[in-house]
């Protein structure tokens, strides 16, 4: 197979940098999304950069700039606010999986030293709890003075009447820009050190891989590596519009209505679409049919044939909507089932990632994909075999576990994380 050349990218070292940049065409639609009841809602690169700005005066006026603060919630425009002025302002963002039991939220936010928490409202009364003692707790929603609406409105009054007097840290490529707790298959879950630059090197060594096109769609929880640094940072990066789902129940719903090109998501999700794909075709009689259509789609493919025909079109179109690329990731997906969506015209490309390295190590390229493999090792990163142990290291390596320098020198060996993932 002949390795075609890497994308050509924008690298970044720190988050208030490419936030910067990327908001300099004001107009630019920027994160999209739908109500319950299937209406658009929206942001451009204008108004995403007024709320981030807002609501970073507000966190620096509260002497919160530099600290460790939490956010809980599904995926919304608002958490993305959290993450972006947190960041911006040289806080460290600590992560909270939203699938974890109460008690086990309480252990992050003590083990990771939360000194205030974002929340959506259906989080306010762990929140609370958590908070006696005088540890601040925001609201994601409402108009009170602990909501976020409210930070960042008196936030951007600050900036127009030059009332910003204190002085924000410095922040370089290496300050510690969020704190992500692992899900692995380990007894607990360790707080992982991710920095400015090895995030946004590898949410750029991802676009390096992978070319992407002018619509994205992603409902992966924000709150795992995965989710953030390559269905959100990526898309951004790449100048992609990208829409954003928080509710499972609406996923197929909102990826119709939002006709991406690109979708960022997991075997389980392909593997539903694929049941629901063979379903439909046996309940119309049709499914023979289909078989015939797509081997003999396998055969013109092997001889440079490009068109699917009108039928596979049609199927294609009723399962995907517009979509021409999946990115999938998160645990193995099934050859076969790749080979039929790309007989459909749907190419599936997959990767291997684990939170330590902000997560990405590998991925298929567009047009160098082999479907048993996870792909090139990214620009900016390592991999060796030891013993059928993957090892890696690069730039995207983590800075360590949260006050565990035992546990971070167990999983290093001469500067090489072992991964604890067998591969060859």
């Amino acid at each position: 197979m002949k390795i075609p050349k890497l994308n050509d990218v924008k690298y970044y070292k720190t988050f208030k940098e490419m936030i910067d940049s990327l908001c300099t065409d004001e107009t630019k639609p920027a994160i999209s999304w739908f109500t319950r009841k299937g209406e658009e809602q929206g942001v451009d690169y204008g108004k995403l950069y007024s709320d981030v700005l807002g609501l970073k005066e507000s966190l620096c006026s509260r002497g919160l700039a530099g600290r460790h603060i939490a956010v809980l919630g599904e995926n919304s425009y608002e958490w993305l606010l959290v993450y972006f002025a947190t960041t911006y302002c040289g806080a460290t963002v600590v992560c909270i999986d939203v699938e974890q039991s109460d008690e086990t939220i309480e252990q992050m936010l003590t083990m990771a030293d939360v000194d205030a928490m974002f929340c959506a409202k259906q989080f306010i009364d762990i929140c609370k709890k958590w908070a006696i003692g005088g540890r601040s707790v925001f609201s994601m929603q409402g108009t009170d003075e602990s909501s976020m609406a409210y930070l960042i409105s008196e936030g951007n009054r600050m900036r127009q009447e030059g009332l910003c007097i204190y002085e924000e840290p410095k922040v370089t490529g290496e300050t510690i820009a969020s704190i992500v707790f692992t899900s692995g298959t380990t007894s607990f879950s360790k707080p992982v050190l991710l920095s400015h630059e090895a995030i946004l090197t590898n949410a750029s060594d991802a676009l390096a891989n992978v070319a992407i096109g002018k619509i994205a769609f992603t409902s992966l929880p924000f709150y795992h590596t995965y989710g953030l640094t390559c269905s959100v940072l990526s898309m951004l990066i790449g100048g992609a519009k990208l829409y954003i789902n928080g509710n499972l129940k609406t996923v197929m719903r909102d990826i119709k209505l939002a006709g991406p090109h690109t979708m960022l998501t997991v075997p389980l999700m392909l593997e539903a679409i694929h049941r629901g794909l063979w379903q439909n075709a046996e309940e119309a009689g049709k499914a023979d049919g289909l078989r015939k259509l797509l081997s003999i789609r396998g055969v013109l493919m092997s001889l440079g044939v490009k068109k699917c025909g009108k039928t596979l079109d049609a199927v294609r179109e009723k399962c995907f909507g517009n979509i021409k690329l999946i990115i999938c990731g998160g645990a193995h997906m099934n050859a076969s089932i790749m080979d039929e969506f790309a007989r459909l015209g749907v190419t599936v490309v997959q990767g291997y990632g684990i939170t330590e390295c902000a997560p990405l190590v590998s991925v298929n390229r567009n047009t160098a994909n082999k479907l048993n493999s996870v792909g090139l090792v990214t620009p900016n990163c390592e991999v060796k075999i030891v013993d059928g142990e993957i090892l890696v290291r690069g730039k995207n390596l983590m800075s360590g576990y949260y006050k565990s320098p035992e546990m971070t020198a167990e999983a290093m060996a001469d500067g090489w994380f072992k991964t604890g993932d067998m591969g060859e």
